[in-house]
């Protein structure tokens, strides 16, 4: 590693869990609401961070990543000099700027043009120098027709989309960035993330906050995984994520959810899904190109002629991604009452890396009607090995060299104004 631009020696920073009364009117007002028995005040003091360290060499991106509460807008704050650690040491090596909260930096009554002379200003540059990327930052942030307008009427993603426009302007040394990214359209996210790349090609320091991984695997050389204000592990952005969503996958475990309502009321009972790899070694991580066997464990009060089976793939928000039926592939079983096992066995789950869940159901296929359904939904973390193909992780093959073409016709004409 270069020279450190970032770093963060052991540094611990604590908060006091409930209020802070700085007043006497508020101390009354308290004690007060406490006799009354309308506040259950939890006190104490709990960490926000605990003996973290990691740099950051010149020119090198790194993201943070972590659950809720980990750690990561704190890590962020400190750096910025919002926070000052209890323990510890932070050192910030060069002009900085920082992107931590939407409406840092913006006062709402100014005009979005006033609020780019008042931002640039506290990002250290002089009028001259922002009169002179005026309008370039205007251009990128799209907000030509609103400049006049108070950032008050904005909403939230084009206050975000000024607040970048502005950071990415300054030619900072080092460029903190927080999830306020998300709250973008699509079209200026992709502008976002390619001028962190464009930034970091030249020489910017970058630290990012996301919980968009992907986003993050595909920017930073590091990444560094913390969590209840620890580091748990620090490293290639690939190994991270990995490690980020087996760490999540355990804490989820098995989730009940509300759209199975009857499941108690069905003839049957679905007692579980299990995923085993191509040895036979029960798996709750996959490769995406590697054969899978999910086995369908049941329990029937009386039989069934013609039984068919269910399994389907869920991402986290809910959207179907797969399913696969016996009754389509013409299997339907013969099974008596009492417990019994199905097997399905995929030669690859070509989906795109991610936390997925997983739930079975069984039909009656001469009643049409259902017999179980899972109580649960059960989790299972694709592996992609950070190559992507949009929501599924396709096999794909190209020759080693390119064809060469005799002069002749194309066989199709290409419209429009290419050069």
């Amino acid at each position: 590693m270069g020279e450190a631009a970032v770093r963060f020696d052991n540094v611990s920073k604590t908060f006091r869990r409930g209020q802070l009364h700085d007043s006497l009117r508020d101390v009354v007002a308290a004690v007060f609401a406490r006799l009354a028995g309308r506040t259950r005040e939890r006190t104490g003091f709990f960490h926000a961070l605990k003996d973290v360290s990691f740099a950051v060499a010149r020119g090198e991106a790194l993201g943070i990543i972590g659950p809720n509460g980990a750690g990561k807008s704190t890590s962020l704050k400190l750096l910025a000099g919002i926070l000052k650690p209890d323990a510890g040491c932070v050192a910030v090596n060069g002009r900085l700027a920082a992107l931590i909260e939407i409406s840092a930096g913006m006062h709402g009554d100014l005009t979005g043009r006033e609020n780019i002379y008042l931002n640039g200003a506290i990002m250290g540059m002089g009028r001259s120098e922002v009169e002179r990327k005026l309008d370039a930052i205007v251009a990128f942030s799209g907000l030509e027709d609103f400049l006049d307008t108070p950032v008050k009427r904005y909403s939230t993603g084009m206050t975000a989309r000024l607040g970048f426009s502005v950071a990415a302007h300054i030619d900072p040394d080092i460029l903190l960035v927080d999830e306020v990214l998300s709250v973008g359209d699509v079209a200026f996210r992709q502008r976002c993330e390619a001028r962190m790349r464009e930034m970091v090609d030249a020489g910017t320091t970058l630290v990012f906050v996301t919980h968009n991984l992907e986003q993050m695997r595909s920017i930073c050389h590091r990444a560094v995984v913390l969590d209840q204000g620890r580091v748990s592990f620090a490293g290639d952005p690939t190994d991270a994520v990995e490690h980020y969503m087996k760490a999540t996958m355990n804490a989820v475990g098995e989730q009940s959810y509300m759209d199975c309502p009857r499941a108690d009321r069905l003839p049957g009972r679905l007692l579980g899904l299990q995923f085993r790899d191509a040895s036979g070694r029960a798996v709750r991580t996959v490769r995406s190109h590697q054969p899978v066997d999910v086995e369908v464990d049941f329990q029937l009060s009386t039989p069934v002629r013609k039984l068919c089976a269910e399994v389907s793939f869920r991402a986290l928000n809910g959207g179907l991604f797969v399913n696969f039926n016996s009754g389509r592939e013409g299997r339907l079983y013969d099974v008596p009452a009492g417990r019994s096992r199905v097997r399905v066995r995929l030669p690859a789950l070509p989906l795109a890396g991610g936390n997925y869940v997983a739930w079975g159901r069984l039909w009656d296929n001469t009643e049409c009607s259902l017999v179980a359904e899972s109580p649960a939904r059960v989790p299972l973390l694709i592996d992609d090995e950070g190559r992507p193909t949009g929501v599924l992780a396709l096999p794909n093959a190209w020759p080693g060299q390119a064809e060469r073409l005799e002069m002749c016709e194309p066989a199709f004409a290409l419209t429009g104004s290419h050069p």
